[in-house]
């Protein structure tokens, strides 16, 4: 604990909580007596599995350092000193939604799970605007401030470089992580979508929507789609459930998008209040229209408002009126504002004729310029057949297309490259002293059967395409893999192990044989990360740096092994990988591990 020590300006006060990569502390700024939240991640941890940063951390200061959002927590400052860095953020006094939750029973009243819904909406909405996927969207990264939700704790987010693209590495916490990320699947803004369509019901019902006893019985209660909306005696309206079940949806593809959610009541003026929220906040000091507030106030104009805001307004209505007399005069929002709260005595109602005036002003730089929504996805849809038409008749002639033909060839030259790379990590665990040597056998008999699954595939695509002697010409190579006995060695030891076959999961059982399952992609990834975890206790134990770094670039390599579908999508540079990481400084090569 470092509470009561002092860190240039900052004092800290009492630890928050841990974030994905550091602990996170209260602190107040000496000078002018303000309160903050720091997250403090000690370099010196670097050396030693737990303390990994790598490139999960530059994506969470880039993004806070981009991101504008009422919604969304804000960075402050980032420093370092010698053995830390920190990350200076906005303090929240509310605490986290789940200790809220918790503390309301774990059922909160519908209207005000509407109103926080909305608010993390519009902020995700901030994200995916610059690319973001938040990865980590839970109650307990969430945070309140006074009546104001903001996502927190960016650790795992992603920025993609194109809105379409999509990342493969498994980030989340099980019971509100899509279904692609749990499979091990690539996958895209819409993950997201998925989380909170989770926390939504969570909030309504007490209880997260599918219950996660281990990963494939999640994946089979997502895919059944059994939703239950009579829990706990929960009444809800029909347009909530319409909604929750579109964000539940197991194929992303099917889920709601931002512009299908603005159709609907409920949230229709996210997209306004997003924007409206940003202006209002950065333009105190303009000037207002007096005839638009009059506007508002007499016609209830449909905008985002707060209602109690409103009823105290109306309830002050002579002195407002008196501000918007002259429908030509121009009248400072400072002034209005002023003026109506005088007669106001209590605090809080004076704090939501503030965020009404707010929202009204913002609403107004905003109205000119909103887009029909209909018009919008009329367009998209339009947009989206044409595609279709066009895919459908490149596949009918993909036999005479040369590039389809010249992209085929590439892509099994980057494959064997890709098995390449994973032949050459197979060797580097093979060297590993394990205590138990058996409770590897598994993860590296998964990394033997990719090199066959793959190689098989090639010879079937050559049967398909043997006029290709391009792709022919690579035959040789992937019969390496075909004739290469390490598979079967390692198939027959862990067969002729009673105390490893006692202890072997199914599903491992299961792929002990040649022709992968409908779900090796699954548990590929599983062996390779559970012996990504032996290989960590392993550089815990480790005291020696030069062994140690032999095990941390042997992570690195697995990393990208369990990542195939990637690493086999560009042509790589196998001196770069094994033969010149050597030579970096071991933090450095730490900083490239993902886990």
């Amino acid at each position: 604990m470092l509470t009561g020590k002092q860190i240039g300006d900052y004092k800290l006060l009492e630890e928050l909580g841990r974030g994905s990569f550091g602990c996170v502390y209260k602190c107040q700024n000496m000078v002018d007596q303000s309160y903050h939240a720091i997250k403090i991640i000690q370099f010196q941890s670097l050396s030693n599995s737990e303390g990994i940063v790598g490139e999960l951390l530059k994506d969470e200061i880039s993004v806070l350092a981009k991101i504008e959002s009422p919604n969304v927590l804000r960075l402050e400052h980032y420093f370092q000193s010698k053995s830390n860095c920190y990350i200076l953020m906005e303090y929240c006094n509310g605490g986290d939604l789940e200790n809220y939750w918790e503390k309301q029973g774990k059922k909160i009243e519908e209207q005000k799970v509407i109103d926080i819904i909305v608010q993390i909406l519009n902020g995700l909405s901030e994200l995916h605007k610059l690319n973001v996927i938040h990865r980590d969207i839970k109650l307990a990264n969430i945070l309140m401030h006074n009546d104001l939700i903001k996502i927190a704790d960016l650790g795992f987010c992603k920025q993609l470089q194109y809105q379409c693209m999509e990342v493969s590495l498994c980030l989340g916490t099980p019971g509100t992580m899509a279904p692609e990320v749990a499979r091990f699947d690539s996958y895209g803004l819409q993950s997201d979508i998925f989380s909170i369509g989770c926390i939504f019901y969570q909030l309504l019902f007490g209880e997260l929507p599918f219950e996660y006893i281990n990963t494939q019985q999640y994946l089979e209660a997502i895919q059944q789609q059994n939703i239950n909306f009579n829990k706990n005696g929960v009444v809800i309206q029909e347009e909530i459930k319409d909604i929750i079940i579109k964000m539940l949806k197991e194929n992303p593809k099917e889920r709601l998008t931002f512009p299908q959610l603005y159709q609907y009541p409920l949230f229709k003026r996210i997209q306004k209040m997003s924007q409206a929220s940003q202006i209002a906040l950065k333009s105190v000091s303009k000037q207002e229209t007096a005839i638009f507030y009059k506007d508002i106030y007499e016609n209830n104009r449909d905008v985002q408002i707060q209602q109690k805001g409103m009823n105290t307004l109306k309830q002050n209505g002579d002195i407002f009126k008196t501000q918007t007399e002259n429908q030509g005069e121009q009248v400072q929002y400072v002034d209005n504002l002023q003026k109506v709260n005088t007669v106001i005595h209590n605090q809080q109602e004076q704090e939501n004729v503030s965020k009404l005036a707010y929202e009204m002003r913002a609403t107004h730089y905003l109205s000119p310029n909103q887009q029909p929504y209909n018009s919008t996805l009329q367009q998209l849809q339009e947009s989206e057949q044409i595609f279709k038409t066009v895919r459908n008749q490149n596949d009918s002639h993909q036999l005479l297309n040369n590039q389809q033909n010249t992209y085929l060839v590439q892509s099994f030259r980057f494959i064997y490259d890709a098995l390449q790379y994973c032949d050459r990590t197979y060797l580097e665990i093979d060297q590993i002293q394990f205590k138990n040597q058996s409770q590897s056998w598994i993860g590296k008999f998964m990394i033997q059967k990719r090199l066959r699954v793959e190689s098989k595939n090639y010879f079937q695509t050559l049967q398909q395409y043997p006029y290709l002697n391009e792709l022919s010409q690579m035959q040789q190579d992937f019969e390496t893999y075909i004739q290469n006995q390490t598979f079967n060695k390692l198939l027959e030891q862990i067969k002729s192990d009673p105390q490893l076959q006692t202890s072997l999961r199914q599903e491992y059982i299961q792929e002990l044989k040649e022709e992968p399952t409908g779900t090796f992609q699954l548990y590929y990834c599983q062996a390779l990360m559970e012996l990504y975890a032996q290989i960590k206790t392993e550089i815990n134990k480790e005291t020696e740096n030069k062994k140690k770094k032999v095990l941390v670039i042997c992570l690195l390599h697995i990393q990208r092994c369990m990542h195939f579908q990637d690493l086999s999508t560009y042509k790589i540079d196998f001196q770069e990988e094994f033969i010149n990481v050597k030579t970096i400084n071991l933090i450095d090569i730490i900083k490239k591990v993902q886990y």
